[in-house]
């Protein structure tokens, strides 16, 4: 632990001597200015954590040099002892009026200067302490209020337009039913049903979604030793899961590499889950969909595009010149709920989301994510641990 600083500014060698030797049996680092103007230059490289000014100098005096530190908001919370021969009561009224914290008369007790650089030193950390805990109050609000900023601006600007489109097929299927109730064939009712039916899924979908969007904001979660996740193997059941939403074997391809990342595997499961969810929605059936995913500068490059094919037996090469040429420069500013929540989770772990859309539906994803380290465990092999010790 570093020892305390402790400035003396005295116009007198002889009292630096003086205290420096009253105060040997402490592990102070006693700094030196022989006058206030040298003393105020100084404090920077001193860094000061007590100053003990002398009142009676030449040039500045002790008052003087007092109030100019005091109104230093750097150096505010350094306690100033001053020391003074004087001890009339105006003199000790002019002292505290300039800022002092205490004072000691001289001459100097040797007991008395201790105790009283001690109380100093004590008030010095207490005082660090509240302006450390006020410092992370301000960033935790700067912080609270540029999230609150951005829920703002999504629930007036993105949002709305979600929810409103199956609000709007809700209210116009209510209205059909309501004035054309009686004429309605029973099929043309069911179907009706059926569509106000996805409606209200999606709606239950898109509120799950801005609930957990709200949390990711608000309590964002912290990155730790303890996140795995395989995306190969999150890709390969997230397709077989899916296979009836695929589009023809020759229209898709899937070349993940086997790698673990540094990424809690259900963030990295809603990640590939929206992404996928994304395409597929928009997906044409002369669109060729391609997933890739490969490490590159030791981290996690993923791909996933729906590209647009003037054939259906498009050469591999001619697949990866047009991903190449497609490749995301920018970001989109108006991302649905679900992409937003993928933005959010990629830069919790500090990759890169971008996207970018072309005519007839065409969309690349690009994103990466962190590796684990080669000091850590891969999931692979804490699974071989534990089955080890099962065993034994």
């Amino acid at each position: 632990m570093s020892s305390s600083s402790i400035l003396i500014i005295d116009d007198e060698p002889d009292n630096f001597d003086a205290i420096e030797a009253l105060l040997s049996s402490e592990s102070y680092q006693l700094h030196y200015a022989s006058c206030g103007e040298d003393a105020i230059s100084a404090l920077e490289k001193f860094a000061p954590d007590v100053i003990l000014l002398d009142v009676m100098m030449p040039s500045l005096d002790g008052f003087e040099v007092c109030r100019r530190i005091k109104l230093m908001s750097q150096w505010q919370g350094v306690p100033i002892i001053m020391v003074t021969a004087l001890s009339g009561k105006e003199d000790l009224a002019r002292c505290l009026a300039a800022g002092a914290d205490d004072f000691v008369n001289k001459p100097v007790n040797g007991l008395e200067l201790r105790a009283r650089v001690n109380s100093m030193l004590r008030i010095k950390k207490q005082s660090d302490r509240i302006q450390s805990f006020s410092k992370l109050q301000r960033n935790n609000i700067h912080s609270l209020a540029n999230n609150l900023n951005e829920i703002r601006l999504d629930l007036a600007v993105g949002f709305p337009n979600e929810f409103n489109s199956p609000l709007s097929i809700l209210s116009d299927n209510i209205g059909h039913l309501k004035q054309n109730i009686e004429h309605l064939s029973l099929p043309a009712t069911l179907q009706l049903l059926e569509s106000s039916e996805r409606s209200v899924s999606n709606l239950h979908t898109l509120t799950q979604k801005f609930w957990f969007y709200l949390k990711l904001i608000v309590d964002t979660p912290t990155p730790n030793h303890t996140d795995r996740s395989i995306p190969k193997f999150i890709f390969e059941a997230i397709l077989t899961t899916r296979s009836a939403q695929l589009p023809k074997p020759n229209h898709h391809t899937c070349e993940v590499e086997d790698v673990t990342l540094a990424v809690n595997v259900d963030l990295a499961e809603w990640i590939f889950n929206e992404l996928l969810d994304y395409v597929l929605d928009r997906y044409q059936a002369n669109l060729f969909l391609k997933i890739h995913g490969q490490v590159i500068d030791n981290a996690f490059h993923l791909s996933l595009s729906s590209l647009q094919l003037n054939n259906q037996t498009a050469s591999s090469s001619e697949i990866s010149s047009f991903i190449q040429f497609n490749t995301p420069t920018d970001e989109n500013p108006e991302l649905a709920i679900g992409l937003k929540i993928v933005k959010k989770i990629v830069e919790i772990y500090d990759g890169i989301f971008l996207m970018s859309s072309g005519d007839r539906d065409e969309i690349t994803f690009y994103l990466t994510l962190p590796l684990v380290p080669n000091s850590l465990p891969t999931i692979a092999e804490q699974l071989a641990v534990n089955t080890v010790s099962h065993q034994s």
